[in-house]
């Protein structure tokens, strides 16, 4: 009878052994988890400041809406206003290339 209970015992406790082993093969491998997914939230927030960092410019883009209207304006003037010096000048030049002989 002492023989069959050592036995058992010995058993119980070899399987015990193994489920604990196992236990702490899963609780080994959370906790890989968990410090891959902090490693992976510091990557995303330092991401996300970088992305706030960019977009928080984009309200003050309204703003060059007019400057940017004007400077158009402006480059068309000065478009117009080469036109019509350089037509001058052609003016000039076939003026004075037909009065040479």
């Amino acid at each position: 009878m002492e023989t069959a209970i050592i036995v058992i015992w010995s058993a119980t406790l070899v399987i015990a052994l193994a489920l604990t082993l196992w236990i702490l093969k899963l609780v080994e491998l959370i906790v890989r988890t968990e410090q891959d997914i902090l490693n992976l939230a510091k990557t995303t927030l330092t991401a996300a400041q970088g992305i706030e960092r960019n977009t928080a410019l984009i309200s003050k883009l309204e703003a060059t809406k007019g400057v940017a209207g004007k400077l158009l304006a402006a480059a068309a003037a000065i478009e117009s206003g080469s036109a019509s010096i350089g037509n001058k000048l052609r003016s000039v030049g076939r003026t004075l290339t037909g009065r040479r002989p």
